[in-house]
């Protein structure tokens, strides 16, 4: 029978508090991986076929997936080049909410809690997932300044 181990609040309040920097490293890695893995659902690839397009071993990616190892600028280029896309970074105040990012004459990018709603004519789409869309009739559409 495994042993369990109590450890008290004050104790892990220290760990955190000693391994700030390297969990908030591990953070950004794991927003990104999240990216990643929703990619490859997404488009059916495997990690053993992704792993084989991009060039780097299977041990890697499983490594990247699972947060063992960090993403770096090499992965992100080779990624981008290999697929034909754009890793698009955004920077976001954490203490405010902008729920209309960009409004142009063709797109309106809507933020709605942690979804990103972006419109293009008439078709609404979810950033989390790319098979989600809603069709919104145009003559209802109204912005107003």
């Amino acid at each position: 029978m495994k042993e369990v181990i109590n450890i008290s609040s004050s104790s892990l309040n220290s760990y955190i508090e000693n391994n700030r920097v390297k969990i908030d490293e591990a953070l950004v890695s794991l927003r990104l991986m999240k990216e990643v893995d929703d990619f490859l659902e997404i488009n059916k690839i495997s990690q053993r076929e992704f792993s084989d397009n991009i060039g780097y071993s299977e041990a890697f990616i499983s490594q990247l997936m699972s947060g063992t190892k960090k993403f770096n600028a090499s992965f992100i280029n080779r990624f981008e080049k290999v697929y034909d896309i754009k890793i698009d970074f955004k920077i976001k105040c954490k203490n405010t909410i902008n729920f209309i990012s960009i409004i142009s004459d063709s797109h309106i990018e809507i933020n709605v809690n942690v979804l990103g709603l972006t419109h293009s004519k008439n078709t609404f789409s979810l950033e989390s997932k790319a098979s989600e869309f809603f069709e919104f009739d145009e003559e209802y559409l109204t912005l107003e300044s």
